[in-house]
């Protein structure tokens, strides 16, 4: 079963909502507690609260994309609800965990040098975090082994997601100018959270299908995710 048919952000726009019942409550739910976390409107460097502030939002945020992504992996095959969401990252907890929190640092240190060697990492690790919920050993290799059997599509899904962000960002900004403080960080965390929903049914879609069996090969082979089945779904 293919996964995508000509565009990948296409087909997620439309399966994504296949896992509606977790995904919409999720991102609200993230919105609302990132919103409450800022009430204070704590500034960096002013004491130990802005440090345990952002360690919460680091939390929720993780919690939250870990579901969101558990659902992406499901969704090329059906609708997904919160049990087998749930069940997804309860089996790969630790390991997604370290791999979170690993891309985090890194990340946040490629950021410190004027952000674009941060975007660059989020731009050659779309899988990875996805190959960590998917029980994988060695979540990195995974994410490059997709990225080399599908390189066009990794590359183009990139480029289009990379202008999607800016013209996002620019929306952001302009909100602000007019909603400040909370109730900004609500509608941008609420936006910016079916966004990134997308944006991960796409990565997830693309994922299921570079390891998805070829004539005369199973889903047991030694190459193919864990959790995958014949045509790149998860059971």
């Amino acid at each position: 079963m293919k996964t995508y048919r000509i565009s990948a952000l296409a087909s997620a726009f439309v399966r994504m909502w296949r896992g509606w019942a977790v995904i919409v409550p999720v991102v609200i739910v993230n919105a609302l507690l990132q919103a409450v976390l800022i009430w204070s409107d704590p500034t960096p460097g002013n004491g130990v609260v802005p440090i345990l502030l952002a360690l919460a939002s680091a939390t929720v945020f993780a919690v939250a994309y870990g579901l969101v992504a558990a659902t992406a992996l499901h969704v090329a095959r059906g609708k997904v609800g919160w049990a087998k969401a749930i069940a997804t990252v309860k089996a790969n907890a630790g390991g997604y965990v370290l791999c979170f929190v690993g891309l985090l640092i890194v990340v946040a240190i490629g950021s410190a040098f004027y952000g674009l060697p941060g975007l660059l990492v989020l731009a050659v690790t779309p899988f990875f975090l996805l190959a960590a919920l998917d029980g994988e050993k060695n979540p990195l290799g995974s994410n490059f082994r997709a990225i080399g059997r599908r390189p066009w599509r990794w590359l183009i899904t990139t480029a289009i997601t990379g202008l999607v962000v800016i013209l996002g960002s620019l929306i952001n900004g302009f909100t602000a100018f007019f909603v400040r403080g909370s109730a900004a960080s609500l509608i941008v965390w609420a936006i910016s959270g079916l966004a990134l929903a997308w944006f991960t049914t796409a990565w997830a879609l693309i994922y299921r299908n570079a390891f998805a069996p070829t004539d005369g090969e199973t889903s047991a082979s030694a190459d193919a995710p864990a959790g995958a089945l014949p045509g790149g779904d998860l059971e």
